[in-house]
């Protein structure tokens, strides 16, 4: 059976809680002419229902982190967005209809590092037969993402490479995977980890 459509109440309390997530309960009752367990209740009645969703995550601009676009045409999307799934500079990945069919988002701490990411992960990809690749540079509203900050610290990729060994590295055009031990950053370092063998 589905899910009755929210009413008018539930809708000005989800429109409160996109303005402020962190807003009192008991501030959206004064404002929707509610009690606050009538108000506790709906919100927890929403996020059963799916209706509501709260994401943590960080405004890659604030954090001075660089967020990229790439739109791919590929023989095999589902594949290649499977590829990246532990990637951790990957935030999402949409699947699309027109002359590219996924779009991928990723983080770098420059624009370097995401060109970087593009020619040494994607391109050469034999599914790959596109790619455009765009910085963002500005939202509408703020755009919270889930960037992972932190990642067990192997000798090679995720995806299987060695950052030693990448010209791009070498001329510190890309600081490398912050999974790696040869990660040179800033936004994702931490204390010497100890060597997790890759497999």
């Amino acid at each position: 059976m589905p899910s009755p459509t929210p009413d008018e109440k539930d809708r000005e309390i989800v429109q409160l809680l996109q303005g402020d997530p962190d807003v009192p309960h008991r501030e959206i009752a004064r404002k929707v002419g509610l009690s606050q367990p009538a108000v506790s209740a709906r919100i927890h009645r929403l996020r059963n229902e799916g209706y509501l969703k709260i994401q943590v995550g960080l405004d890659a601009d604030s954090v001075g982190l660089v967020l990229a676009k790439v739109d791919v045409v590929s023989l095999e999307p589902q594949a290649l967005v499977e590829s990246f799934r532990n990637c951790p500079l990957l935030v999402n990945a949409l699947f699309t209809s027109g002359r590219t069919n996924a779009t991928l988002f990723f983080v770098g701490e420059s624009a370097e590092h995401l060109q970087t990411i593009v020619d040494v992960h994607l391109r050469p990809l034999p599914s790959v037969q596109g790619v455009e690749f765009q910085i963002i540079t500005g939202s509408f509203h703020p755009w919270i993402l889930p960037v992972s900050v932190t990642a067990d610290r192997c000798d090679r990729t995720v995806c299987g490479y060695s950052c030693a060994s990448c010209r791009y590295y070498q001329i510190d055009r890309c600081p490398g995977c912050p999974a790696t031990i040869h990660y040179k950053g800033r936004f994702w370092q931490t204390s010497p980890a100890p060597l997790v063998p890759s497999a």
